[in-house]
């Protein structure tokens, strides 16, 4: 554990005593990694509370969740667009009940469970000291989900995040407990829209490549990124959806042909933080650099 006394590595001073986990884990490490949604293999689903201590012994430094809520104010995790892979319905589950999500089970198969779609207080309640990051519950910022997440007492391990363009942040520049934020961004002039305000506990950018040919697989734009003080979170995701990253610094690039390609690329370019399916081999890709 670093023990220097030294100004915070990502945020603004202000909030350095909230910060004080996640730069500890930027400095034990030459970048930090991000679990996809937990960390599920076997019989341990994404989403759920396994998941996020199955991270914890890959070595990954973030767990994800994803939060959906109930018609009647209950707030579950799970990827909503995800219920006929996950759950073998073709209900809308943002259309259900809280004691109807409670019967949800995560299927592959007739005859075949592997656990319940879980509450988001169960898994908060019972986390490991392991830092989550918070996706999808920006829909939620301003109508309860900020009041109901304090009562859980961890804005030291919560990061929270949002697409910027749409103004979610407000909530958070309203909200009295300064959860660290980090920016959802398509273009470089998406920074403009929250890098500035001092009432927000921004921490990082996530670049979100949504076009092959993105603006942002530009070490300009990582280095502006840094001199504001954040840090960079790319995803190396290969979601299937063309985009493959960063032009092509993803996950199966990194497996197929070398993680200097995919994962060592996106270093270059000078990501701080890498989200990844495969957390366990860019744990040992980091263990070879270091």
């Amino acid at each position: 554990m670093s023990t220097k006394t030294t100004a915070p590595r990502f945020g603004r001073e202000r909030y350095a005593d909230i910060n004080i986990d996640l730069n500890r884990a930027c400095d034990q490490s030459p970048f930090v990694i991000a679990a996809h949604r937990g960390t599920p293999r076997g019989d341990i689903r994404e989403n759920t509370l396994n998941g996020v201590i199955a991270t914890t012994k890959v070595n990954a430094d973030i767990a994800e969740i994803d939060v959906i809520r109930s018609t009647d104010g209950e707030y579950f995790a799970f990827h909503d667009g995800t219920e006929m892979a996950r759950l073998r319905i073709t209900d809308d589950i943002l259309s259900k009940t809280a004691a109807e999500l409670d019967e949800l089970r995560y299927t592959e198969y007739p005859g075949a469970y592997y656990g319940n779609v879980e509450r988001v207080a169960h898994i908060l309640s019972n986390a490991p000291d392991i830092l989550i990051n918070i996706d999808r519950s920006w829909r939620y910022w301003s109508t309860g989900f900020l009041d109901w997440l304090d009562q859980f007492h961890l804005e030291r391990k919560l990061i929270l995040k949002c697409p910027v363009a749409e103004g979610f942040q407000q909530a958070l520049h309203d909200h009295e407990t300064k959860y660290m934020f980090m920016g959802m961004i398509q273009s470089p002039d998406e920074l403009d829209l929250f890098v500035g305000d001092e009432q927000i506990n921004t921490v990082g950018v996530e670049l979100v490549a949504t076009t092959e040919d993105t603006p942002l697989a530009d070490p300009a734009v990582f280095r502006t990124i840094s001199e504001h003080g954040l840090y960079s979170f790319v995803n190396a995701l290969d979601l299937g959806n063309g985009y493959c990253g960063l032009k092509g610094m993803d996950d199966t690039r990194s497996i197929l042909e070398g993680p200097q390609h995919g994962w060592g690329a996106l270093l270059t370019l000078g990501a701080n933080v890498i989200q990844t399916d495969w957390p366990e081999k860019l744990d040992e890709y980091r263990r070879v650099i270091a």
